[in-house]
């Protein structure tokens, strides 16, 4: 199958790894996004693992439309009864960047058209259209004249894992907590520290990780079960494989937060990802924090200033960069922010930066590190 695996920007290599530890082939890296090639193992396996995906799809054609005129009588001509009944159920995800069609929505309506009269002509029924749960999600790109239509493998976002809490206030996206843990170089087994957590996506990625739990482990329904070629032994191999081979690393995972309505949605996520036990979470303020390992990392998500006062924010990064320097020695800490000016205000020279996006904001992850002594005895050290 020649496939595609949609991820965010920033974290395109990450998710290429990914797909060569499940022996996919022809991985080519794109923007937010990489093509690859795999059998029915491959996909399953991409699936039920991987971290970094957003979306898996599975290519069907691609022509040329000048006109939406040109976009009906195409979609027309592909078989998709090969692919549904006649009573069964689609739906259509759009995305256009082209001159040639005024929305997304009128694109998808006209190639909506193009399926059910292609069945009312071949079948005299025609599918329904089912947004909550189709037997097809249809994936619909046309970039200039050129139309890529593919099948939906995911179904339900893979970075919606199921864990967070309804009720949950401005969370980072699963995928993106998972991939900046992934750019900082943290890996189970170190130390990890969430003194902001807010929602608790950091920590729950975190112990996910550390659990060696699949990280769709508890996900039951993928949109692939509905096609035609589904391979039910081949998925309950790749299950089995996967629930078999488990194995935890004990890392030390901490979250706090000085808002009670803060730690009560971390422990719900948490509880909703089945790894309570394996993170220790109190109602704490950073700025009177201590650290509890003798190393290890630190990573925030504070206030970008978007509806905060200006000011606050920047004394906000500049208290974050006195306590790290002066309680938490020996430890690297990660910041994710949209703010240029308040990250320069932590104090700190950064040893990395990674160019990230936080939903539309453009983001920077920045490391820092928090060297006993100055950097001159650092240097000397690792030196000799």
């Amino acid at each position: 199958m020649n496939l595609y695996l949609k991820t965010l920007a920033g974290l395109e290599d990450l998710a290429a790894e990914e797909l060569k530890a499940a022996g996919a082939t022809h991985i080519e890296v794109g923007r937010r996004g990489i093509s690859f090639q795999g059998d029915a193992k491959v996909l399953y396996t991409v699936c039920m693992h991987s971290r970094f995906a957003v979306r898996v799809l599975r290519y069907l054609t691609s022509f040329e439309a000048k006109t939406p005129d040109d976009l009906y009588r195409q979609g027309a001509r592909f078989a998709w009864e090969n692919m549904l009944e006649p009573d069964g159920s689609f739906v259509i995800d759009a995305t256009v960047h082209s001159d040639g069609f005024s929305h997304s929505h009128f694109a998808a309506l006209k190639l909506k058209d193009a399926i059910v009269d292609r069945f009312r002509g071949k079948t005299g029924k025609r599918p329904s259209i089912d947004k909550v749960r189709p037997d097809l999600r249809l994936n619909l790109h046309i970039s200039g004249e050129k139309v890529t239509i593919s099948v939906d493998a995911s179904g339900e976002q893979l970075s919606r894992r199921g864990y967070r809490p309804r009720t949950a206030k401005a969370p980072l996206n699963e995928v993106l907590a998972a991939g900046l843990l992934a750019l900082s170089g943290w890996r189970p087994g170190t130390p990890l520290y969430d003194p902001m957590c807010g929602s608790g996506t950091f920590s729950t990625e975190a112990a996910l990780w550390a659990s060696g739990l699949p990280v769709q482990a508890g996900r039951r329904h993928f949109a692939f079960m509905e096609w035609s070629d589904f391979e039910p032994d081949t998925w309950r191999a790749v299950r089995t494989e996967a629930m078999a081979s488990i194995t935890p690393v004990e890392t030390p995972i901490f979250a706090s937060d000085q808002h009670p309505g803060a730690v009560r949605q971390t422990m719900e996520s948490l509880e909703g990802a089945d790894v309570e036990s394996l993170v220790q979470v109190k109602q704490a303020d950073f700025f009177k924090l201590e650290p509890r390992t003798e190393g290890g990392m630190l990573v925030f998500n504070p206030p970008y200033g978007e509806r905060m006062d200006p000011g606050d924010v920047v004394g906000l990064y500049e208290r974050i960069g006195d306590r790290l320097k002066f309680h938490w020695s020996g430890f690297d800490a990660w910041v994710i922010s949209s703010n240029d000016e308040a990250l320069k205000r932590v104090g700190l020279r950064p040893h990395k930066r990674h160019p990230v996006f936080n939903g539309a904001l453009e983001c920077r992850w920045v490391g820092f590190s928090m060297y006993k002594g100055s950097k001159a005895d650092q240097f000397k050290s690792k030196k000799a």
